[in-house]
């Protein structure tokens, strides 16, 4: 009886193993790659810091083809490789005038409106898709890993739609092809509320929410339907108006609301050029601030603190 009490007390007082809760995974991706030499080296020297995990490539940009052997190198082999690399397909500036000459360019605004009225022709976005996709594969040598939309054209109406026939086509349902394979891609869902009550601002959240209604959920739909998968939530939105100081802050609050896996955090961070980009850059300003930010001991401290791990979306657990 003595044996059987001494069993059971032992077995009260052992110690419990507590496991400690995963790290919260974050995609931290930096658009724009290509558009000028300032937004390519903060890329390599961010990659360099594993401070992001995605990079949006702009192929009729005019530093796309000089930037993309140091973007190889910085990123590592295809069985190694430091971050995703994807598709940032641009529909809203003239970058390159032969190549853009016979597809589809304006302004955001214009871009939106034709897409709700339906103005535009859907095999004509279906080939410039195309053409973009192509221009990708024949410099980084293989499929992109995501696709995405430069000022989040992808996720119009008839774009999208355009986007869907494309992959339906170059990715088919019915192939034995896992998630890994195929390319995911950027869904603009906003944290609204959630985003309020963590401390984000009223004009900030706006933004946010604009972005996301103009086609976030419809693009979920069509990812589902074709068996891609979509980042979740995207953070990082702000009207390009902060300091360094505010745009940290801004920092640790999207990282108070990173959920476990599937936030995707954009940037614009481009390092200080001698000279002016060749195409004219409407948030110099603010790339420079970001990439003072990001390369900071301050930022890596924040990250750090906030148990956040900045991790590949294509190589996340699900």
């Amino acid at each position: 009886m003595g044996w059987i009490c001494l069993t059971w007390a032992t077995r009260v007082i052992e110690p419990v193993a507590v496991r400690k809760p995963a790290a919260r995974q974050l995609t931290v991706c930096v658009d724009d790659f290509g558009l000028h030499d300032g937004v390519n080296q903060a890329v390599v020297e961010l990659l360099a810091l594993g401070r992001i995990s995605a990079v949006s490539c702009l192929v009729d940009g005019p530093a796309w083809v000089s930037g993309s052997a140091a973007l190889k190198q910085a990123v590592g082999t295809i069985d190694q490789a430091s971050a995703d690399v994807g598709l940032h397909l641009n529909f809203t500036e003239t970058l390159d005038v032969v190549a853009q000459s016979a597809h589809l360019t304006m302004p955001i605004g214009a871009l939106i409106k034709a897409c709700y009225l339906r103005q535009l022709a859907v095999p004509d976005l279906i080939r410039d898709i195309d053409r973009q996709w192509d221009a990708f594969e024949a410099v980084w040598g293989r499929a992109p890993d995501f696709v995405d939309g430069h000022q989040h054209a992808h996720q119009l109406p008839q774009i999208r739609d355009a986007l869907a026939q494309v992959l339906a086509r170059r990715y088919p349902i019915h192939a034995n092809m896992a998630h890994t394979q195929r390319p995911w891609l950027r869904q603009c869902r906003a944290a609204t509320w959630h985003g309020l009550m963590a401390g984000i601002g009223v004009g900030d959240t706006v933004k946010a929410a604009v972005i996301g209604a103009l086609g976030a959920h419809a693009l979920g739909r069509l990812a589902s339907q074709q068996g891609l998968q979509c980042t979740q939530r995207l953070l990082g939105v702000y009207p390009f108006d902060a300091d360094g100081k505010g745009y940290l802050q801004r920092w640790q609050t999207w990282l108070k609301l990173v959920k476990p896996q599937g936030d995707l955090l954009m940037c614009h961070p481009a390092a200080p050029m001698a000279q002016p980009p060749p195409w004219p850059d409407g948030i110099a300003a603010s790339r420079q601030m970001e990439h003072a930010v990001l390369t900071s001991d301050a930022f890596a401290s924040m990250v750090q603190a906030c148990g956040v791990h900045i991790g590949r979306f294509g190589r996340f657990e699900r």
